[in-house]
């Protein structure tokens, strides 16, 4: 029987007491089974050695007086370990924990594990988090980051960084970024409304990176003349999308295109209740791709941000951990369903 087993068992058997017990050292095993420190270390690594018999009596001292190996020490021994680290912001929106989500299970998938972290408000703060995880996360995926110069916070540390979709980092930046090429997909959108004959196109919203894929689609389309109109909303959610309906229809819009989803929701409830056809009457295009966007009536036609791609490329440079930092861009897609 391993020693996580034999562990595990005595865990069953210990009382409320353990709660009091302090860490255990490899010297207090050896003492306990009357061996000495070298062969307690052999036993607990299950290596050669040592007869059977011996092994047995460690182990099972090991895992009654509740040893519990140093996993960063190990990890800092062998330059390797099974653990992840992911650093969020304290504003989770529902795109953010379908990307952190997927990553856990990718990661999980390979073999790692993920520690998930908030960032602190302070860089010394969030130095001395990633300081701590030194010895048991060898790759830190940032998902999050203030107006901070990375190589004053995260100088001498041992960790690989991985900034993900943080659009205020230098492009010099000596550590591994991750990029979210987000007027790709909003130009073929666009693109695609133009070329199926729309010719009056509604963005509604005031999300900055909204802006130059539209721009980037009336400006290559080479067909007959067609206006873009901006209505700009104080915020992006369903509500917002709801009572933006009378207004827009106002405009004699034949497409619009929502800078987000849960605003695209809000209009088709709008348009269920006034009884306005679409795509008939106005093409609907929403940005994040909203799993409901499938069970919507009509199902919402998006642009999707790369998840997968982003998630897998995390991964992998988790596995090979590069030493010479690299700049990788992701495009989003356009996915056309019902709504167009």
């Amino acid at each position: 029987m391993t020693f996580y087993a034999m562990y595990n068992r005595c865990q069953r058997w210990r009382s409320i007491e353990s709660d009091k017990i302090m860490a255990v050292t490899l010297k207090q095993i050896a003492e306990e089974a009357g061996v000495s420190i070298r062969t307690v270390n052999r036993a607990l690594k299950e290596q050669t050695g040592i007869g059977d018999v011996k092994r047995q009596e460690i182990l099972e001292a090991a895992a009654r007086m509740g040893y519990i190996p140093n996993i960063a020490a190990r990890n800092l021994r062998l330059r390797k370990s099974s653990f992840v680290g992911i650093v969020t912001g304290t504003v989770e929106n529902d795109i953010f924990i379908r990307k952190s989500h997927d990553l856990q299970q990718r990661l999980e998938v390979h073999g790692f594990f993920p520690i998930v972290g908030i960032l602190q408000n302070s860089p010394e703060a969030a130095r001395t988090m990633l300081s701590e995880w030194a010895g048991m996360v060898d790759t830190v995926a940032l998902f999050a980051w203030r107006d901070w110069l990375p190589e004053d916070v995260l100088v001498s540390l041992p960790q690989q960084f991985v900034f993900v979709d943080c659009p205020m980092i230098s492009p010099k930046c000596k550590f591994h970024q991750i990029k979210i090429d987000r007027s790709s997909g909003i130009k073929d959108a666009i693109l695609f409304l133009l070329e199926s004959g729309r010719s009056r196109i509604v963005r509604c919203g005031s999300i900055g990176s909204r802006v130059e894929g539209v721009e980037k689609a009336f400006r290559s389309f080479r067909g007959r003349d067609a206006e873009k109109i901006l209505i700009e909303t104080g915020g992006s959610e369903f509500e917002d999308g709801y009572k933006l309906g009378k207004s827009l229809m106002e405009s004699k819009a034949d497409a619009v295109f929502f800078d987000t989803d849960r605003m695209a929701f809000g209009f088709l409830k709008y348009a269920w209740e006034a009884g306005i056809r679409i795509p008939d009457d106005i093409a609907v295009v929403g940005f994040d791709d909203d799993p409901w966007g499938n069970y919507s009536c009509p199902s919402l036609s998006t642009v999707a941000h790369p998840i997968a791609e982003v998630n897998e490329k995390i991964v992998e440079l988790t596995e090979r951990r590069s030493a010479s930092a690299e700049t990788i861009i992701f495009p989003t897609k356009f996915v056309q369903r019902q709504s167009v």
